[in-house]
């Protein structure tokens, strides 16, 4: 026998998140618990899509903002959003069981110039190239990191001032993170340089590098000259070895273990 309070009930459910859904993405933001440091700029749209002008962290601007939302992730009770901007894409998803934020698939691509003129220090050179930071997959519980992996790969790396130029290829970094350390593992991409070796951050600041450098045709004297200030010479001449280890400062370690 046909229930009518089943298809009422229903339709009452439909109405709502269709209504939800729809509300202006203004009259949430007042809602939201948002840090002292992220700004908004030009917001226009709803739950389900929409643009920002600008988002401000710590003074660092990302321009051209859409978001919109992705449904199918409602069915592993998580609510998702693609997010692309100017320098590259993220996709967020809320877990609503537990509370956990993840960041998967995600991509920015940033001039290393740019990045280098929010530093609080002037570099002896101006490194070239560009910065390009992949995010396999990165979770956060109350604010706090729980697991990240990725790989940092910096394109065309060189020297761009005045009459010095130099390009000397792509290499990559790839990083996996804990709350207790970070995991590094240096390498070449088919590049003027074959590099390999990793290093650590432990959540106490300490950390160790170990990288290894080797050409097997002459190193460009700029280059090579670098090579010599951070690194020791190997018996080949072409071959160099780069180890450090120490403590960083307590505010980048926060930075990293926050």
């Amino acid at each position: 026998m046909f229930k009518p309070w089943k298809f009422i009930l229903f339709f009452l459910l439909c109405l709502a998140l269709s209504l939800l859904f729809n509300l202006p993405i203004q009259q949430v933001l007042p809602h939201l618990k948002m840090s002292d440091s992220v700004r908004l700029a030009g917001v226009d749209g709803t739950l389900l899509k929409g643009r920002v002008e600008s988002i401000t962290v710590d003074d660092f601007p990302v321009r051209g903002v859409r978001y919109r939302f992705l449904p199918s992730c409602i069915a592993l009770l998580k609510v998702c959003y693609r997010v692309d901007y100017r320098e590259g894409r993220i996709e967020l998803a809320y877990d609503l069981l537990n509370g956990d934020t993840e960041i998967n698939r995600s991509q920015l691509d940033y001039p290393v110039a740019q990045l280098l003129m929010r530093l609080p220090t002037a570099t002896p050179f101006r490194p070239g190239g560009r910065l390009q930071l992949e995010i396999d997959e990165l979770s956060m519980l109350d604010n706090k990191l729980v697991a990240v992996n990725g790989r940092l790969i910096w394109r065309h790396l060189g020297v761009d001032q005045d009459e010095i130029q130099v390009d000397i290829g792509d290499y990559r970094v790839g990083f996996a993170g804990t709350p207790e350390s970070y995991e590094f593992e240096f390498d070449d991409l088919d590049a003027a340089l074959d590099v390999t070796g990793g290093g650590v951050v432990t959540a106490d600041g300490n950390y160790q590098l170990d990288v290894r450098v080797a050409s097997q045709s002459a190193i460009d004297p700029q280059v090579r000259s670098l090579l010599e200030l951070i690194g020791k010479r190997g018996a080949g001449g072409n071959t160099y070895r780069i180890e450090r280890q120490g403590q960083l400062r307590p505010n980048v370690t926060r930075q990293l273990f926050r």
